[in-house]
């Protein structure tokens, strides 16, 4: 098949630093190469990037990468402008994927037979907007929270929904007995943007809390805290210091290397990451990244976890809308700092979840939808002929 993969405007392909969603189709491109098939990505120019090159079997295309506002409003402006020139670009394909938001807007109007079966991905809590893409052939996304919302909103689209989760790969992302932890330390370590709706408030909190329990606990933030790169700032950061008062609490800068990213993740005693984001969040990479390295994670009780993350299983949830919500995070925090015969069954089962969603298992399922999706065209066009 002819495989169009188009990004949004605002983050580039791996190997820059990027967000989930461009690691997650950067390997989900590569793997669909490597079974052979014709791939093309299209996605923001990065700094020493080529504008038209191959990597891996995949063909990337570069446009004018657009900087983030943090104005919805002036964001979306962005995009369609962003759009319109990806628009004009779009090669000849059976299947084109994208997440841009105007993109199968402009389509509607033109070069729609160039597309084939049009995919519009979804990895946010939906606005409204589905209405939009009731022309599409299939609108996926990662978890059953979403697709839920997107059909009550929009029941129009129902029947287009379809889930597929985020893959991890294992070959990076995995344990490694060779690991070595400071045992002087208890580290619980949190990957993702520095930004208020993660829930890092309650996490600094809840760490300082367990200090009653786990005298020498400390808290690592690792991910981007620039407005422009989806963080909340300095002020933020400033706000989350003073929070942690004398709890020791360290911050990173975003790892753009996943084999460094892992080691980081094997390192640490403990993951937390305490979304309250129930409208921002699909289904997070970052923890599944760490239960893949056998990290025993701890996560807030968003229902876009539950495909992963199952409470006592492969991870601990604290309800984050409970009025001690800080003292239940301190709870499970102190349990799997504490209690080792815990933290070793979660590491087990988390480990063998994400054996489940290898980018082989989940490429193979998009691959058989594409499958579907063309040959449902093919049959529509023979029909009308």
């Amino acid at each position: 098949m002819r495989i169009t993969i188009v990004i949004g405007a605002f983050l580039p392909m791996p190997p820059a630093p990027t967000g989930a969603i461009e690691k997650v189709w950067h390997k989900l491109a590569e793997a669909f190469a490597a079974r052979g098939h014709d791939v093309t990505i299209l996605c923001p120019l990065h700094e020493g990037a080529a504008r038209d090159d191959r990597a891996n079997g995949v063909r990337y295309l570069r446009f004018a990468r657009r900087s983030r506002t943090g104005s919805t409003r002036l964001d979306l402006v962005k995009d369609l402008a962003y759009s319109w020139n990806v628009w004009r670009a779009l090669p000849e394909a059976d299947v084109t994927v994208t997440n841009c938001f105007w993109l199968p807007v402009l389509l509607r109007l033109a070069r729609r037979g160039r597309v084939g079966a049009l995919n519009v991905h979804a990895q946010r809590f939906p606005k409204n907007q589905f209405g939009l893409y009731r022309k599409a052939d299939r609108i996926s996304t990662v978890s059953d929270a979403i697709a839920d919302a997107i059909k009550t909103q929009t029941p129009a689209v129902a029947s287009l929904v379809k889930v597929i989760p985020n893959p991890v790969d294992v070959s990076i992302f995995r344990r490694d007995g060779a690991s070595r932890r400071d045992p002087s330390v208890r580290r619980v370590l949190f990957t993702g943007r520095i930004h208020p709706e993660k829930g890092l408030d309650l996490l600094v909190k809840a760490a300082a809390r367990a200090r009653d329990r786990v005298p020498n606990i400390a808290l690592t933030l690792i991910g981007p805290s620039e407005v422009e790169r989806g963080g909340g700032g300095a002020r933020f950061v400033e706000e989350l210091r003073g929070l942690a008062g004398d709890t020791p609490l360290t911050f990173g800068a975003n790892i753009a290397d996943p084999r460094e990213l892992a080691t980081a993740l094997r390192s640490c005693d403990a993951y937390c990451y305490p979304s309250v984001a129930f409208f921002g969040e699909a289904s997070p990479v970052a923890p599944l990244e760490a239960i893949a390295c056998g990290a025993p994670t701890v996560v807030s009780d968003l229902p876009q976890f539950a495909g992963y993350i199952q409470d006592e299983r492969t991870g601990l949830v604290f309800a984050r809308e409970a009025p001690d919500a800080v003292d239940r995070l301190a709870a499970q925090l102190v349990r799997v700092l504490s209690d080792d015969t815990t933290a070793r069954r979660l590491s087990e089962a988390g480990v063998a979840k994400a054996q489940e969603l290898s980018v082989e298992r989940i490429a193979e399922a998009h691959l058989a939808d594409f499958a579907e999706l063309v040959a449902a065209r093919s049959r529509t066009r023979t029909t009308r002929g």
